[in-house]
Formats: C-alpha cells, sequence, structure tokens
C-alpha cells in the first residue's frame, strides 16, 4: 500500500521507499504551491519519514544516501524546530544534546549514519562543500564526520588553488558548524594565510568579519584588522543590513581597524532617516556595547568622535518611530541611551512603561 500525502488538489499515491520519498521532497519544493501549501506537504512527508526510517536502514547506498540529505536540506526552511534549545540557540554547554532541532533523536543519529556513509565516498571538494552545507541546513552535529570533511577543505592543496570566493564560502560554512553543530575549530592556517594577503570586495570581506565573529578565534586578530582595514574604502556603498552585520564585528572581535569602525559608524549616522524599528533596535545593540565604561574597548575611544556624531541622528531617529518599536527592539533602543549618558525626556517616558510593563 502507498503512502497518501495531503495536497491541494487532493491525495497523491506515492510509494515506501526512502529515495520515493526523497523525490518527493524536491519535487514539493520546485513546485509552484504557495508556501503554505509546500510547508503542510513537506512536513507531512518528514512525518512519514520519522515512522518509516528503521525499515530503511540497510537499504541506502551512496546515491540514495546524497539524495536523501540534500532533498532534506532543500526542505529545511520548511520544517518546525523541535526543542526550544536548537543547536543555534544553546544558552549553556550542558544544555545541547547535539540532536538536530528538526528531527527527533532516532531520525538524527539516522542521517546522522547517512552523512557519514556519504563522506566516506567523497572523491574531491566539491562533493565535500555539499555535505557540509547539507549538515549546516540540517544541524547534523557529527563532529568527528565534520572534522573529516573539512580537512577536504582547509589543506594546503585546496586553499593554494581555490578561487576567493571559494575561500570565502568555505570560511563561512565552518563558522557556521561551528556555532550550529559545536564542531571543533580545524585548522585555519592555510586558508587565513591566503585571505591575509587577498584584496576581496565589500560583500567577501564582511563575510569573512561575520565568520570570525561566529568563531571567536583569538588567533586571528590579525586578519580581522587587515581585512577592516582594507574594507574601509567600501564602506560608503554598504546598505544598512551591510552596516548592521558590521557594527555587529566591530563591537564583538574589539580588534576591526578603527579606519574601518569609524567609517562604519559615519555610514550609519548617513543612513539613520532610512531605519526601520528592528534596523534601529539592531544598530542600538551593538552601538551599546561600544562604550568606554567595557573592558579593553580600544574602539570607543579611537571613535568617540563618530560615535558623537551618531548618537543625535539615533536619537532623532528613535522619537521619529515612538509608537512603533516592539518589546526586543525598545529594550536595545533604551540600553544603548543610557550606556551613553544620553537623555530624552520625551523618549524616555514612551519606552521604559513599554519595557517594564511586559517584563
Amino acid at each position: 500500500m502507498g503512502l497518501r500525502v495531503c495536497s491541494a488538489s487532493g491525495n497523491v499515491e506515492v510509494p515506501h521507499g526512502a529515495v520515493d520519498h526523497a523525490r518527493l521532497l524536491c519535487k514539493v519544493v520546485e513546485g509552484d504551491n504557495p508556501e503554505s501549501i509546500k510547508r503542510k506537504r513537506i512536513r507531512g512527508v518528514v512525518r512519514k519519514i520519522e515512522g518509516e526510517y528503521t525499515n530503511w536502514l540497510g537499504e541506502c547506498g551512496r546515491g540514495d544516501c546524497f539524495l536523501m540529505l540534500t532533498s532534506l536540506a532543500k526542505s529545511a526552511r520548511y520544517l518546525g524546530r523541535k526543542v526550544q534549545q536548537g543547536t543555534a540557540g544553546f544558552k549553556q554547554d550542558d544544555e545541547w544534546s547535539g540532536v538536530s532541532p528538526f528531527f527527533s533523536p532516532g531520525v538524527n543519529d539516522w542521517l546522522c549514519a547517512l552523512l557519514q556513509r556519504s563522506a566516506s565516498f567523497v572523491t574531491g571538494p566539491e562533493e565535500c562543500m555539499v555535505l557540509l552545507t547539507v549538515a549546516v541546513d540540517l544541524e547534523l552535529g557529527d563532529t568527528q564526520t565534520l572534522r573529516q570533511l573539512c580537512g577536504w577543505v582547509t589543506g594546503k592543496q585546496y586553499t593554494l588553488r581555490a578561487s576567493l570566493e571559494e575561500l570565502v564560502c568555505v570560511l563561512r560554512l565552518i563558522s557556521l558548524l561551528v556555532k550550529r553543530c559545536r564542531m571543533p575549530i580545524p585548522s585555519l592556517d592555510n586558508m587565513l594565510f591566503r585571505l591575509l594577503g587577498a584584496t576581496l570586495d565589500s560583500r567577501q570581506s564582511l563575510t569573512v568579519l561575520s565568520s570570525m565573529v561566529r568563531l571567536r578565534e583569538r588567533s586571528s586578530v590579525d586578519v580581522v584588522r587587515c581585512i577592516s582595514r582594507r574594507a574601509t574604502v567600501t564602506v560608503n556603498s554598504y546598505t544598512v543590513r551591510d552596516v548592521i552585520y558590521a557594527l555587529e564585528a566591530i563591537s564583538l572581535l574589539n580588534c576591526c581597524h578603527e579606519a574601518y569602525a569609524g567609517a562604519v559608524l559615519d555610514r550609519c549616522t548617513v543612513l539613520c532617516v532610512e531605519l526601520k524599528p528592528t534596523e534601529l533596535g539592531s544598530v542600538c545593540k551593538y552601538v551599546a556595547l561600544l562604550n568606554v565604561s567595557r573592558a579593553n574597548n580600544s574602539i570607543a575611544l579611537a571613535c568617540a568622535r563618530e560615535l558623537r556624531r551618531l548618537l543625535p541622528a539615533l536619537l532623532s531617529r528613535t522619537e521619529a518611530l515612538l509608537g512603533r518599536f516592539s518589546l526586543r527592539d525598545a529594550r536595545c533602543v533604551l540600553r544603548c541611551l543610557e550606556q551613553h549618558n544620553v537623555r530624552h525626556s520625551v523618549v524616555f517616558s514612551r519606552l521604559t512603561p513599554l519595557v517594564s510593563d511586559l517584563k
């Protein structure tokens, strides 16, 4: 008897095998149905996979493993998280179970076995990158297999011949694996050595800096300073989203070049009039950290003049957006103003009750 999956036009009959489920996932993702219908169908297929996977433990060969993993990865954005503390949102070391937040523990173990089997057949960095991307999308915490795969793309042979775009992509993937899957940081010396002497465009520079934020690699201070210094000339092209990512790197790494930090703060001042409430909250979240009361905060001292120009612009934009802030954004704005000793009776009288009432 076949598997029935509910669709907008009725029930669809499909076979029971792992490959058939994987192909059905691809078909749904690539179809023209509305997002809500896709989400409903994909979650229905995944529920069937959860009930049937024990029958497929010896069924999946090399190609089948790869197909199942990539199909689920394509479907990841439609899946619901099963636990509160997912791999990307853990709070303490003892709270992370190592199980993907999208699947039950049994299915997680099965998918890790498929990942391990697929990794044993990898013949080049291209296949390796696909599997690493799958692990990031599905948050599979098989750190031993992930480290084995990372060896393909962090070794000297690959890093010497890879393009800068490929190296930046690898660094981003590794940083996501460290954050979401708790993979120990592999040796990045070969990759960072190439990036240290490279000329990156604005997008590549931001990607590297954001990756360094996730890695928190103390030995990468020279790389961060060098890349951020070279990126200074591209700051005038930054969008609001770019500025937020840059402020995150500046405030959390505390080793970006002072010229870059100053240019980003000035760019933020220019863009303040365009900020939406959520964007203003994100900007304030990181600007709050750039205050002289924080220990070893050299950026706040070096960029004091730029901060003095930015804070009135943030205050003016806050006043213009009063009544539109979420609790999260209101908290970020208030904290920023308090940390920098900015006082405005109207702003504080409107935002403080919101934060106090919803605590």
